[in-house]
């Protein structure tokens, strides 16, 4: 994972792209507390939980695909194993 700040508010967290679709993202603090969009309710979290991992800001994600596009950040190559299928 590599640390990306947010090109809105600045806030710092740990990202790693899979692929276009895919983006990884680890909050270094409670998410509705780093986030202003968050915190003023304009964001919903995508998880169960308020603030948990799943809390998603279209400004962060922004960032991070525009950082990707220009090569800022590389594409993990991190394969996980698919149950049922032998290697």
């Amino acid at each position: 994972m590599q640390a990306i700040d947010c090109s809105q508010c600045g806030t710092t967290v740990l990202a790693e792209k899979y692929s276009d679709e895919h983006t990884s993202i680890q909050w270094l603090d409670d998410a509705h507390k780093s986030c202003p969009l968050m915190q003023a309710g304009e964001v919903r979290p995508s998880g169960a939980a308020t603030g948990s991992a799943g809390s998603v800001c279209p400004a962060l994600h922004s960032t991070i695909d525009q950082a990707a596009r220009d090569g800022r950040m590389g594409f993990s190559m991190r394969s996980e194993p698919v149950p049922g299928v032998l290697l």
